[in-house]
């Protein structure tokens, strides 16, 4: 019943927008990577993979960025999704990355025309750990072109550090200084696992230019409030809202949910809940 009607909102949105204006159902979603210590509780990636992909596709998202899937599980979830194209970037410790930034679209809604990365350091341009981190945390980024309506729009995906206090509180002023640089005047979406709590410095100073999606919603979240169910629990409860949707001032948020679907086995998809919007671009 209730993925029914979020599908019926979704197209009462879309049956009620103008046609040059560019619809997104836009996601963020940290999937988890594949850890073997999962497989005790039946929670590995192999027993997971499917109501991943399920949930993406029974709520269509458009556009979604992922954290944390390492590179055994890109090139298999990326098989699993072949109505979408992807961008990543790999991140993690001094030794090798071990996780991606991945940022996947519909190939018959979008046009990728650019792509790049900054870090979140004192030197974002320059591929470097920043502060008191010892691993490299980073932001993915995409310029896209909606084919149906002309418009373009740049789309940000995040993984910010987790304990380190001085690295996450600097992070904000990152991104949003990064965002003014890349994509200037032009929408722009940001999202990811920030780390973070709303009170936070790190994400007081990105709402000093983006929107949070949760509180600007014209209509009311459904959902849960919380996205985080702490690090490879997959039984719950969330215990925080760490997960953003982030989106400049000149984009309407016409919904937003967090998504509780569960396994058969009772257990969530990922130690994350992922986060679904309705975007509308005028």
């Amino acid at each position: 019943m209730k993925k029914l009607l979020f599908a019926a909102v979704a197209l009462l949105f879309l049956a009620s927008c103008g046609e040059r204006e560019l619809n997104i159902r836009a996601a963020t979603y940290n999937v988890r990577y594949d850890a073997a210590a999962d497989a005790t509780n039946g929670d590995s990636w192999a027993e997971r993979k499917q109501a991943v992909v399920k949930l993406i596709r029974d709520y269509d998202f458009d556009i979604f960025g992922t954290q944390e899937a390492n590179d055994r599980q890109m090139p298999e979830f990326a098989s699993m999704l072949p109505e979408y194209d992807y961008i990543f970037h790999p991140y993690g410790n001094v030794e090798r990355y071990g996780h991606n930034c991945i940022t996947f679209f519909k190939r018959d809604k979008y046009e990728l025309l650019d792509q790049g990365t900054f870090w979140y350091s004192e030197t974002p341009e320059v591929e470097s750990i920043g502060w008191d981190a010892n691993d490299h945390r980073l932001c993915h980024w995409g310029k896209f072109r909606d084919k149906a309506s002309g418009r373009e729009f740049f789309y940000f995906n995040s993984h910010l550090f987790w304990r380190l206090e001085v690295a996450r509180s600097m992070s904000g002023g990152v991104l949003v200084s990064q965002v003014q640089k890349i994509a200037g005047e032009s929408p722009a979406i940001a999202v990811g696992d920030y780390n973070s709590r709303e009170e936070s410095k790190q994400v007081q100073d990105i709402l000093a230019l983006l929107n949070d999606a949760y509180r600007v919603s014209e209509t009311a979240p459904v959902g849960p409030v919380e996205t985080d169910l702490g690090g490879g629990n997959f039984l719950g409860p969330a215990k925080a809202r760490i997960d953003f949707i982030f989106t400049s001032k000149d984009i309407r948020v016409k919904d937003y949910a967090v998504i509780d679907d569960k396994r058969e086995n009772g257990h969530y998809p990922s130690d994350h809940l992922p986060i679904v919007c309705s975007l509308s671009i005028e």
